[in-house]
């Protein structure tokens, strides 16, 4: 193999396909990024048996060839190199890098142990590449990551003509996000479900490129089994992660059927009084919310420990309720709304309780997004 490029269209390759190459790999195999020359293009990618990613750049192919070579060097090494072209050759035993008067001879790991990339599957439609990402991340915050309990670490895909919803939840808080999308064949009525390993979606939304259009390709676990595949691909880059095969929990009857109360704040000077009270917050312990009206008191602590205290201005006339919330998901939920209004809805101090965003304080609230916690219990 040898070929002439771009240092920086080398770098955003190799950078893309070592998503999928382990950090701790179980075969030494799995250590490797396989760089394919054909006619005028690069592709490089990576496979870990669960998740691939493959980029297609421009090249010239003075001669054909693929080498195997240490994803975690190829990726140090490209983003290293001067800003000048890139040649690269193979010979019996090496990978050889020249840019300017840099030289690199990288060992090549063998190519027959290496697996097969998954072939993308078909494709059920486009959705903006930066709303996906937004909503990847507002629905990956309330994902599991207690790995003995799987289930709760994916986030539950559902696609259907008008609409692509996202579900994710760990027992303790749940989120819902709703965004459009254009299916391939809109005269097909659509009805699939999926359910993908959130911290695989979450690194592959957020690598994609921003305001290009986002393929979403799959094969559904209940029609292929084990071996169910989600896709995606925006410009020249393509992922595919395996789908885990479980049932998620019937998260609609989580959701309180009615609320007997609700109160519409500004977010950010809620978010950052809830950011200050938490510092005194030992492990474990409750931040406590008072709704009164006009206004709410953010508390934490007790008289043997450090305490906390923070009042927000807000729209409350109802009676005087006290929310005790883990910090850690009142801050990550209240981060998570984009709005600059959002509404806390509410049942009873033991009840789910409920935000969505507000664009204005006398607007609607936007169901589209919405974040459902658990009150703590306090004594």
């Amino acid at each position: 193999m040898k070929i002439r490029l771009d240092r920086s269209a080398l770098a955003e390759a190799v950078a893309w396909a070592a998503h999928a190459v382990p950090a701790r790999p179980t075969v030494p195999t799995l250590a490797g990024l396989l760089l394919t020359a054909t006619e005028g293009t690069l592709t490089a990618s990576g496979f870990d048996f669960e998740t691939s990613a493959k980029f297609d750049v421009e090249a010239e192919v003075l001669e054909p060839g693929s080498v195997l070579v240490s994803g975690r060097l190829l990726a140090e090494v490209s983003r290293s190199l001067p800003n000048l072209p890139v040649e690269i050759s193979t010979d019996a035993s090496d990978a050889v890098l020249l840019c300017g008067a840099s030289q690199f001879a990288l060992p090549s790991i063998p190519l027959e142990d290496h697996p097969q990339l998954p072939q993308m599957p078909p494709a059920q439609g486009t959705v903006d590449g930066a709303l996906f990402a937004s909503a990847v991340a507002q629905v990956a915050v309330a994902a599991g990551r207690d790995e003995t309990l799987p289930i709760l670490t994916g986030i539950r895909l559902e696609l259907t003509n008008s609409t692509l919803r996202m579900v994710s939840t760990d027992r303790y808080r749940l989120a819902v996000r709703d965004i459009p999308w254009r299916p391939t064949n809109p005269d097909m009525e659509l009805n699939t479900v999926a359910l993908v390993p959130a911290k695989s979606l979450h690194e592959i939304a957020r690598s994609l490129t921003k305001g290009e259009q986002v393929t979403i390709s799959l094969v559904p676990a209940e029609t292929a089994g084990a071996g169910g595949i989600i896709g995606f691909e925006a410009g020249p880059r393509q992922a595919t992660t395996r789908l885990m095969d479980a049932t998620f929990v019937k998260y609609h009857t989580i959701f309180p059927s009615e609320y007997t109360g609700s109160v519409v704040v500004e977010r950010v000077p809620l978010l950052e009084a809830a950011k200050r009270v938490s510092l005194v917050i030992e492990r474990n312990a409750a931040m406590r919310m008072t709704l009164s009206p006009g206004r709410i008191v953010l508390d934490a602590g007790n008289a043997v420990e450090a305490r906390g205290r923070e009042t927000v201005d807000a729209q409350f006339d109802g009676e005087e309720i006290c929310l005790a919330a883990n910090p850690s998901f009142l801050v990550e939920g209240l981060s998570a709304i984009s709005t600059p209004f959002l509404e806390l809805s509410y049942t009873t101090v033991s009840k789910p309780a409920v935000f969505t965003g507000r664009a204005e304080p006398e607007g609607e609230h936007d169901p589209s997004y919405r974040y459902l916690f658990m009150p703590l219990r306090t004594h």
